[in-house]
């Protein structure tokens, strides 16, 4: 039961309007900058890092995750759907579902436009370069270092983890506020405004999400470690809202 509700919920996620603007939304944005701002650059460490400082990109950023499926529950809440999923399965374990799903769909969203952008940089620009001039990027920035050592295919790989892992965890921000505050534009909104005041308070720390989905400022390794405490933070929040909403059922 549990099973098959999650693959449904799960294919859910994925086939609706809200991924599909949010997939396409930031393939566009991403190709955008790639054309303007890294195409014909000559290095491919350039291009991707480039890629994603350009344009304002990481501010807008949080925007696309959160239209997967983070504010499904405020539909279900007020057409009391979500009541007769609990008459058939605990709380507890309809929340988990819910957010894997969110989870899932909020990463995807990130992770494959920044793989198809990631490999064009790849493909139309020269790998083989380590001059720094040439190179056009600072061979002290972690994840042109990581290039350089183990190949840029490392780097990519890096730099889609974390795009996956900040997808993940803004999508389950947006469906905290989805269960504590059952309101649709709630639930869209209030995660960029979160993103941005922490962008503006947090500064160049490590708490300062626009640095960590990026990698470049902080470091790989710091970066993945610190998203993965923000996917807790914000699975967690999600979780105590659906006990508190379902309790007061």
């Amino acid at each position: 039961m549990i099973r098959k509700f999650l693959l449904q919920d799960i294919k859910r996620s994925f086939m609706n309007m809200g991924f599909a603007a949010g997939f396409c939304g930031l393939s566009a944005l991403l190709a955008y900058n790639f054309v303007t701002e890294s195409l014909g650059s000559g290095s491919v460490y350039f291009a991707i890092i480039n890629i994603l400082a350009a344009s304002g990109f990481t501010i807008l950023l949080p925007v696309f995750p959160v239209l997967g499926y983070a504010s499904n529950f405020c539909e279900e809440y007020e057409s009391g759907y979500y009541r007769l999923i609990l008459s058939r399965m605990k709380p507890q374990k309809y929340a988990q579902v819910r957010i894997i799903s969110v989870a899932l769909s909020g990463g995807t969203i990130v992770a494959i436009p920044y793989l198809l952008v990631c490999l064009a940089a790849v493909y139309l620009e020269t790998e083989w370069i380590t001059d720094e001039f040439f190179l056009r990027a600072d061979t002290t920035i972690p994840m042109v270092a990581l290039g350089q050592t183990y190949g840029v295919n490392a780097m990519v790989a890096v730099k889609v983890l974390l795009g996956f892992l900040f997808g993940a965890a803004w999508a389950l921000i947006g469906l905290a506020f989805a269960v504590w505050m059952p309101n649709k534009y709630v639930s869209l909104i209030a995660p960029f405004v979160l993103h941005q005041s922490f962008c503006i308070l947090a500064g160049r720390s490590i708490l300062n999400p626009a640095l960590l989905v990026r990698g470049d400022d902080l470091g790989h390794l710091r970066s993945v470690m610190m998203e993965c405490v923000w996917l807790l933070i914000a699975a967690s929040a999600a979780m105590a809202g659906f006990r508190r909403r379902c309790r007061d059922e």
